[in-house]
């Protein structure tokens, strides 16, 4: 007997056999059982954030590909649009066949559009809304996630997806792209090896200048994670933050629900924060020398950021702040560091501090 889930669309169960698994994943990785599927969709909780999803929630959904967890996400929200944003050959085919499938079926009552462009372009999101105008966001007030639109990303490919994740996230910080219309939530697929960077918390080895600016800038949740595979001897997110399974604990996907076999990937979901104006660019620069020598003292760290700086800046900050490396820092410290360098009155310019440490060539 077929099991029942609540979100898989019954007009599309056929449709799914028909085309079968995808035979190209180009990079990515995809989830391709409902149950995982239905798991973190239970786990977002999304039904509960968006209400009135039927009536004005829009979803930009960005390499959705195969799409089953696209589908079931539909669905549960059933949104009053339904962005796909793909341009493979291969996806761009699956949908065009998949909406041709549910007009006849539904008259699309779904609402998915397709909008054969590539994800990878900033050029795409502005034709989507001011050339084509497929959406029309209206513009909320900040102090709220925006309730009328939800992005979604398979921002799993090991060539650009992390990166591509750090620019969404700072987008958010600018304003800029989708986010200069409100604070709009992120729901992405990721390598697991840049969750695992990302989501780091102080003390954890991996976390570097990344996590500490996506828990500066961020709310963000880890949602599930690819469980470990026939080695039961092994715990599963083994190579994550313990701290971080502890807080959000996350779902577990199978691993022979993703594919390619032997893929890994996690689920992440992003709320940027509400932030007040601040130097973003001044914030980079401190965060990049701090980081540079992660594992020393802040207090040998302060001479790093300009002459003088360990002489004036020191005895404003506590010895406990003084005595631990930056990577082990709170957010709420780091912020006290940003704003008693911000206060100095002898901080370089931004211009003046080109150059300083030539050798950290990171971005991100």
């Amino acid at each position: 007997m077929r099991k029942i889930y609540r979100s898989l669309n019954p007009s599309l169960i056929e449709n799914f056999q028909q085309f079968g698994f995808p035979k190209y994943q180009y990079g990515y990785r995809h989830v391709v059982r409902p149950q995982p599927c239905q798991d973190i969709i239970d786990k977002l909780n999304l039904k509960k954030k968006y209400p009135n999803s039927h009536q004005n929630l829009d979803i930009i959904d960005v390499f959705s590909g195969y799409g089953l967890f696209s589908s079931m996400i539909n669905y549960e929200l059933k949104p009053r649009k339904h962005i796909i944003i793909e341009d493979s050959k291969e996806n761009v085919n699956i949908w065009e066949e998949r909406i041709k499938y549910l007009k006849e079926k539904t008259n699309n009552a779904e609402n998915f559009e397709l909008y054969p462009h590539n994800g990878y372009n900033w050029s795409t999101f502005e034709s989507l809304i001011k050339k084509d105008k497929i959406i029309e966001p209206s513009i909320k007030p900040r102090d709220e996630i925006h309730d009328e639109l939800l992005i979604i990303g398979n921002l799993t490919p090991q060539k650009f997806g992390e990166s591509l994740l750090a620019q969404w996230i700072m987008c958010s910080v600018y304003q800029n792209w989708l986010q200069k219309y409100g604070r709009i939530k992120m729901v992405c697929f990721v390598p697991d090896s840049t969750a695992q960077k990302f989501l780091s918390g102080p003390r954890f080895p991996k976390r570097n200048k990344s996590a500490i600016k996506r828990e500066l800038f961020t709310d963000s949740k880890l949602i599930g994670l690819v469980e470990s595979s026939g080695d039961h001897s092994i715990p599963d997110g083994t190579d994550f933050d313990p701290n971080l399974l502890v807080k959000d604990q996350p779902c577990l996907i199978p691993s022979r629900s993703i594919l390619p076999a032997g893929a890994l990937l996690a689920v992440v979901e992003i709320d940027p924060k509400n932030l007040l104006e601040i130097d973003f660019e001044m914030m980079e620069y401190i965060l990049q020398i701090l980081m540079y020598k992660s594992t020393g003292k802040l207090s040998e760290a302060l001479a790093q950021l300009a002459p003088g700086a360990e002489i004036d800046l020191a005895p404003k900050l506590s010895k406990e702040i003084l005595n631990k490396c930056p990577r082990d820092l709170l957010a709420d410290e780091i912020w006290e560091v940003f704003h008693v360098f911000d206060k100095w009155a002898f901080k370089p310019s931004l211009t003046d501090t080109i150059g300083i440490v030539q050798e950290d060539t990171r971005v991100f």
